[in-house]
């Protein structure tokens, strides 16, 4: 009893004092334990420091020391214009090979069969253009959000997703319908296709592209 109290090291019991505070080492805050990347002069002009009790890969941040990175997704931006730009095409050229019926001409047709019922609608083949034609209209709105600057842009990436294969089930549709005769299809339906892969490609990347964590002095924050 006498040889294990004489071992306890000082400071060490009711009255002891409190261990002196730890020293920062100056190393700053981590994300499992590796430091962020260093912020460049252009990312530090719009971010959003991220709020006290926030867990960033898991790990918690600490309150003023790391900042979310306000930046747009310009790859998925361009991807999603590029897609109505195809979405465009479509609507001018015909969608049967050696015929003169447009896709716009189509889209007109669907428009009075809807006027019928969704049965009618279904019945004629008329929703593929349709869903072609709305589809790629939706993909330009949302390319256009993720040119906004924002800590992700992974919700209008995965509306984006869901548009774009409604437009991928259309192309399908069609396709099916021509007895999967490469030779039947005109040029319309080759560019509803072009507005299904760009629409997908640029969906994955907004929803791949994970949020820039980063470290700004506080005095150059800007709550965005």
């Amino acid at each position: 009893m006498t040889e294990r109290h004489q071992q306890r090291p000082p400071g060490d019991g009711a009255g002891a004092a409190p261990p002196p505070p730890r020293v920062d080492d100056g190393t700053g805050p981590t994300i499992l334990g590796f430091p962020p990347d260093p912020a460049e002069d252009g990312d530090v002009e719009d971010v959003e420091p991220a709020p006290e009790g926030t867990a960033v890969a898991g790990v918690a941040v600490g309150p003023g020391r790391l900042v979310y990175v306000r930046r747009p997704d310009v790859v998925a931006g361009v991807l999603l214009l590029l897609a109505g730009v195809a979405d465009g095409a479509s609507v001018w050229l015909p969608w049967d090979r050696g015929g003169e019926t447009t896709g716009l001409d189509l889209v007109a047709r669907a428009v009075g069969a809807a006027r019928e019922g969704a049965a009618e609608l279904g019945r004629t083949g008329l929703w593929q253009p349709a869903t072609v034609a709305v589809g790629g209209a939706v993909l330009v709105v949302l390319g256009l959000l993720v040119f906004r600057p924002a800590r992700g842009h992974r919700v209008s990436g995965v509306l984006a997703l869901g548009v774009a294969l409604a437009v991928a089930a259309a192309v399908v549709a069609r396709l099916a319908d021509a007895g999967w005769d490469p030779r039947s299809p005109g040029w319309g339906v080759w560019c509803a296709a072009a507005v299904a892969g760009l629409g997908v490609l640029g969906a994955m990347k907004a929803v791949l592209t994970a949020p820039r964590v980063t470290t700004a002095p506080a005095e150059r924050l800007l709550v965005g």
